[in-house]
């Protein structure tokens, strides 16, 4: 079976290789030497201080909103999806009060938008907002406006990339990116990673297990201070070395290469509008989700449904991990037999 979903995705035969191993003991030198490398290979694909937490994508989210936000803190949040809601929760469940800014499905506010918000709300700790709305495969590609203007307010931005980095990466500095090891970064899923442009500014106690300070101290040792997820670490280590011996450059054309393939065979209206289209989670409207699914699944190949409101009206295919044109060439043919 090959897995053409947002995530986990098909890992490459070196990564399986690679975490197939008696975890070592992590405070040891060999262990060190690997974080090590993981970490520099890490800042070489965006000059930012980069940590790893044991969890997923939604920890990650959750870890950057609680070292960010302090309870009653106003936050603007920008919905365009399910996980624009989650990031809701997120600020919600640190106790930070939400100001949204909600937008239609395929597309992304533009950035005169993010200003007048902030400006009506007056004082704005930050600004959350998803790069990659996982849902719909919809990328907003103003994140980079967003963060001069948030800057200039005094806020932080905070990012969700957690579908599409590092098939997409920023070319300027932003404050604080979520991401994690299971989708564009093709690991297994374990490792939640952030990007820290800025110092961690919450004032109010954060639970151990998310405070990044404790992070940043250890990991001037090469060290984490609670056990990481030790194989995945040496899974991610062999994707990096994938990734950079590809060169950045062309891991972004083929993700774009991919996702066009699609968008071009597909005889189905994708979710988002041509400049918002996403290059690693492609998201098309069918009433017959169900029924392409199921036939994809005879031919070796999964993909994934809708989510909320839209479960059982679209379906998503992801273009990350270890597949061929070959694989999207069989999943075009079979999604529009589907097609009157």
């Amino acid at each position: 079976m090959k897995y053409l979903t947002p995530g986990p995705v098909q890992l490459p035969k070196q990564v399986v290789e690679a975490i197939a191993r008696q975890p070592p003991f992590h405070r040891t030198e060999e262990f060190a030497e690997v974080f090590r490398e993981v970490i520099e290979k890490l800042m070489s694909i965006y000059s930012a201080t980069p940590v790893i937490i044991p969890g997923t994508g939604t920890l990650a989210v959750d870890v950057m909103v609680h070292n960010y936000v302090d309870p009653g803190d106003n936050v603007i949040v920008v919905v365009g999806g399910e996980f624009g809601e989650r990031l809701v929760e997120a600020v919600e469940a640190r106790g930070g009060v939400v100001h949204k800014i909600e937008w239609s499905y395929g597309e992304a506010p533009p950035p005169d938008v993010l200003e007048d918000m902030i400006k009506k709300v007056g004082e704005v700790r930050a600004v959350a907002v998803v790069h990659n709305e996982t849902s719909t495969g919809t990328t907003n590609r103003f994140i980079e406006r967003y963060q001069d203007i948030a800057e200039s307010h005094g806020a932080t931005l905070l990012v969700d990339s957690v579908s599409i980095f590092p098939a997409e990466v920023f070319k300027k500095k932003v404050d604080v990116i979520a991401t994690a090891s299971q989708k564009a970064f093709i690991s297994p899923p374990g490792a939640a990673i952030l990007y820290l442009s800025k110092e961690p500014t919450a004032k109010m106690p954060v639970p151990p297990s998310m405070n990044l300070k404790k992070f940043l101290q250890f990991l001037k040792k090469w060290e984490t201070p609670y056990t990481p997820p030790i194989n995945v670490v040496y899974g991610l280590n062999a994707a990096l070395d994938y990734i950079l011996g590809m060169g950045i450059e062309k891991y972004h054309e083929i993700h774009r290469e991919r996702a066009e393939y699609l968008y071009s065979g597909v005889r189905l209206e994708p979710i988002a509008k041509k400049p918002f289209r996403s290059y690693t989670v492609t998201a098309f409207y069918t009433e017959r989700a169900r029924e392409v699914i199921a036939e994809l699944k005879k031919h070796g190949y999964v993909i994934a449904g809708g989510m909320g409101k839209l479960r059982d009206r679209l379906i998503r295919i992801g273009v990350m991990g270890e597949i061929s044109f070959e694989d999207l060439r069989t999943v075009v043919e079979v999604v529009n037999s589907y097609v009157d």
